[in-house]
């Protein structure tokens, strides 16, 4: 008796299945039998389009360009929108991955607080699957993964990059931005030791019993975001604070046009990311009057970049572009001529402050951390 059932299940589901068809083929199969051309059999045929849908149109029982089945939990428009910014993002040098592409969805639902079926609102396999076959267009692919024997870049690799970089801004008509190193700008995060280790010391020779008393602990960071321009101007930077409600001795131990980041763990997130371009970058660049729009190369390996930054950057005409992920170690202009030093200083001045005689019984905390710095960034 199981068995049986299961057959019938299975025929059900044979005779059930749904029928993918384009609408363009509609109107084509409408067209012809209009003309006389053919008749509906026949254009059910050839079409691959079932008679009944054909009849529906013809007497008017369905309305064009309505699917039936369950309501889609996106609009039309809303999927071409998200098609459109994974186009972009690949050409600019990010490529999104599936869960790139499911949390957005879900973000989207929980705002505007929809009714779907999903658990915890977040799409699963049977909706991504349709979406990738509605969007033909996008098409899943193994991303190259770089071994260290290939992570030696030529000077052909970059003169690829600096070329399709030329050829996207000549796309868009924005060329003229690399004639202008006030528009030209790159952002990176970077960890601090709050306590790194300030050198060697010197014992006598086989001693074992070397220690260094720290201002504190070895082990906290904290994760600093800057941005700087082709021209030697610096975006005031973004401190990010393993905290959601920061003490107050850290919030005014702050330079006043520096920006407070609030995480639990530490790291940078992408509603951070998003807070410092908008309310950091976008309000610097107006305040400075520097014509716009501006290109902000950024690491390709960044998985901040969410649909609603992309969105804000083309309405505020900011370009986010990826430098190439194998070359950054070159071409990073933040990493390779700025974070060095800075991190030499950062423990040049640790030890002359570890050093000063008022603070030789004072730990260094989160709250000391940014006028330390402050004082480094202006003198580099």
């Amino acid at each position: 008796m199981p068995t049986e059932n299961k057959r019938i299940l299975e025929t059900h589901k044979l005779h059930c299945k749904k029928l993918n068809y384009d609408t363009k083929n509609i109107e084509l199969a409408l067209k012809e039998i209009k003309e006389g051309n053919i008749k509906i059999r026949e254009a059910s045929k050839k079409y691959k389009i079932p008679r009944s849908t054909i009849q529906d149109r013809i007497h008017k029982r369905a309305k064009p360009n309505v699917r039936l089945g369950r309501t889609s939990v996106l609009s039309r428009e809303e999927e071409m929108e998200i098609e459109n910014w994974l186009i972009k993002l690949a050409k600019c040098g990010f490529p999104r991955k599936k869960d790139d592409l499911l949390d957005t969805v879900q973000n989207i639902i929980k705002e505007d607080q929809r009714r779907t079926p999903f658990v915890n609102q977040r799409p699963g396999r049977r909706w991504y699957e349709g979406f990738m076959r509605r969007h033909p267009i996008l098409n899943e692919r193994v991303p190259e993964g770089i071994s260290k024997s290939r992570a030696i870049v030529s000077e052909q690799q970059i003169r690829k990059w600096f070329q399709e970089l030329k050829t996207y801004l000549k796309s868009i008509n924005c060329e003229d931005i690399l004639q202008d190193p006030t528009r030209i700008l790159n952002g990176d995060e970077t960890s601090f030791q709050i306590c790194p280790k300030t050198g060697k010391v010197i014992a006598p020779k086989g001693w074992k019993n070397c220690y260094d008393i720290k201002p504190g602990s070895e082990k906290e960071t904290l994760t600093v975001l800057l941005v700087f321009s082709a021209a030697g101007d610096t975006v005031p930077p973004m401190v990010v604070f393993p905290y959601i409600r920061p003490p107050r001795e850290v919030i005014e131990s702050m330079p006043l046009d520096w920006f407070l980041g609030r995480s639990d763990t530490g790291w940078m997130k992408s509603d951070i990311f998003f807070e410092y371009i908008a309310n950091g970058v976008n309000n610097w660049l107006t305040e400075k009057q520097i014509q716009k729009p501006v290109l902000l190369l950024v690491d390709g390996h960044r998985s901040h970049l969410t649909m609603e930054l992309s969105e804000f950057c083309d309405n505020n005409k900011i370009i986010l572009y990826s430098l190439p992920a194998n070359a950054t170690h070159i071409l990073q202009p933040a990493d390779v001529s700025v974070f060095r030093p800075l991190k030499v200083e950062w423990r040049k001045v640790v030890k002359e402050w570890q050093n000063r005689e008022e603070n030789l019984n004072k730990q260094l905390t989160k709250a000391t951390f940014c006028p330390l710095l402050d004082q480094i960034l202006k003198r580099i």
